[in-house]
């Protein structure tokens, strides 16, 4: 395979590049605004420290850490999680299991990227805020690879799946809690397992392998602990897809508050997973210029699409951002020899 590097772009066209996330993040800018009509019901709610909804009533936690900054903070934020997860709303609730357990995927990525060599800027590695504090103390190259499946089952999994699966809806809500922080307990696992496993002096063909073999099973995981999810989901749903997943709502906000907060919830799914998959098409865009490969944009679409049904739309982000690794992989000489 022949490799050429490609014109630089000029600034007016990485800033119209640009443009699609703007229109995103104004999109969910928008959609934020529908969850106004539930903010009284969940001030109540953390007044009282008692969630109220249809025949449910739960005693709630209001204070977790001893924070008071903290707190406050989570308080509202539970509470309002509550609404979506003790199934009071069903659409709601199989809405978020999905979301928020494909977002593992979108979480491991960020992680993998934030420790690129070229990515020395903690704000530039993390764009989930609270990851930058692993990077600032510790900057380690192949042992973030060996440690990612680790920190992504303790970090999000074990907290995540009881704030939905726990018979106690109040188990759920104190999962929850711990759950909301779940950034700073990625970076400590991160921090402290790359402590641990041992780190080359130098990168050679064969650690390359072990580390795309690390991504490899940690991304296998990943991809099939959310496609298992999706079909659970789509089988024990009395809605339609088309109900529980795409928003009935844009230029006018719902009056209903559960149906606003799930509204929001929606265009968060819808827009995280745009923008994501956007970024993923302008690096496959960049490998194409360069050579590395020939991309039939229209069936690729087409496939990423069918394959998104059966295997879960966020399933298909790490899944295709694994192929730009193997991809990025098989360009590497020392790589080709030793395989030989």
């Amino acid at each position: 395979m022949t490799l050429h590097t490609s014109a630089p772009e000029s600034r007016l066209r990485r800033a119209i590049h640009a443009l699609p996330f703007l229109l995103i993040s104004a999109v969910m800018s928008r959609a934020f605004a529908m969850a106004k009509p539930i903010g009284p019901i969940i001030e109540e709610s953390v007044k009282t420290s008692v969630f109220t909804a249809q025949d449910v009533n739960v005693p709630i936690i209001k204070k977790f850490y001893g924070v008071p900054v903290l707190d406050d903070v989570f308080a509202v934020v539970t509470v309002a999680f509550a609404h979506l997860q003790f199934f009071t709303n069903e659409e709601a609730y199989w809405q978020l299991l999905v979301f928020l357990t494909d977002f593992v995927g979108m979480y491991a990525v960020v992680m993998i990227e934030g420790y690129r060599p070229g990515n020395t800027f903690p704000v530039i590695k993390y764009p989930v805020v609270f990851l930058f504090l692993s990077q600032i103390l510790y900057r380690p190259g192949a042992a973030p690879c060996m440690a990612l499946l680790p920190t992504v089952v303790l970090g999000y999994y074990v907290t995540h799946f009881p704030s939905f699966f726990h018979s106690s809806l109040e188990a759920r809500n104190w999962w929850n809690w711990i759950w909301q922080l779940f950034p700073i307990w990625g970076s400590i696992i991160m921090l402290v397992l790359s402590k641990i496993i041992s780190q080359p002096k130098e990168q050679t063909p064969r650690k390359w392998k072990q580390e795309l073999n690390a991504i490899r099973l940690a991304i296998g995981v990943i991809s099939i602990i959310s496609t298992i999810t999706w079909w659970y989901t789509i089988l024990n749903m009395d809605s339609s897809v088309f109900e529980v997943f795409i928003p009935q709502h844009f230029l006018k906000t719902p009056q209903e508050p559960i149906l606003g907060l799930r509204t929001v919830i929606q265009f968060d799914y819808i827009c995280c997973y745009s923008a994501g998959f956007l970024w993923l098409a302008y690096h496959f865009k960049d490998l194409e210029n360069v050579g590395v490969c020939s991309i039939s944009w229209i069936r690729a679409g087409c496939a990423s699409v069918v394959l998104g049904c059966l295997l879960g739309p966020g399933t298909m982000f790490p899944l295709i951002w694994l192929l730009r690794e193997e991809l990025l992989v098989a360009t590497q000489p020392d790589v080709k020899k030793s395989e030989n």
